[in-house]
């Protein structure tokens, strides 16, 4: 029994060896383990950094570009629009110019037709008082002609008066004096 106690005790030093043994390549396990995670978390913070500073920096890039892209764009559109301003003023300019141009036409042509309407007018009222002026000689003619006949009438009709006065004379004077 003693050598079976012996042989016990020699198993359970051999099983506390194993399990020192054991615990002690657990231990290196996980040492190892903790190393390979620490060595992998280092080398994945390295490469996260990395990856944060490559999309930082083509962000940045990005941003970079697309702002230039963009102020060039606003370059442009202002350009663009400062040649349509330019285009809209000349534009303007050239219609108020051609509508001066046409008012002034215009008014040309109203002042030759108000002085030709203005010429038509004095030749018809020159003429209207020709007219009238022939007609008022025509009309003291005639009334001069009309008044001479009456007046010739008037004489000859005076003149029989004064024969027939006369002639009632003669007759009176014969017949009251008897010659």
């Amino acid at each position: 029994m003693p050598a079976l106690m012996e042989q016990f005790r020699q198993e359970r030093l051999s099983i506390a060896e194993e399990v020192a043994e054991l615990s002690r390549e657990v231990q290196s396990f996980l040492l190892d383990v903790k190393t390979e995670r620490q060595k992998q978390a280092q080398e994945q913070a390295a490469a996260l950094r990395q990856s944060f500073q490559k999309v930082q920096q083509e962000s940045h890039l990005f941003l970079t570009a697309t702002q230039k892209q963009r102020l060039a764009q606003a370059e442009k559109q202002k350009e663009d629009l400062r040649q349509f301003q330019e285009q809209r003023l000349a534009e303007a300019k050239r219609l108020d110019n051609d509508l001066r141009q046409q008012r002034l036409d215009r008014a040309k042509q109203l002042k030759e037709d108000l002085s030709q309407f203005q010429e038509q007018r004095l030749a018809a009222a020159k003429q209207l008082e020709d007219e009238l002026r022939q007609l008022h000689l025509d009309r003291a003619k005639q009334v001069k002609d009309d008044l001479s006949q009456f007046q010739e009438r008037r004489l000859a009709e005076a003149k029989q008066l004064k024969d027939d006065l006369r002639q009632f004379r003669q007759e009176l004077s014969i017949y009251v004096f008897g010659k």
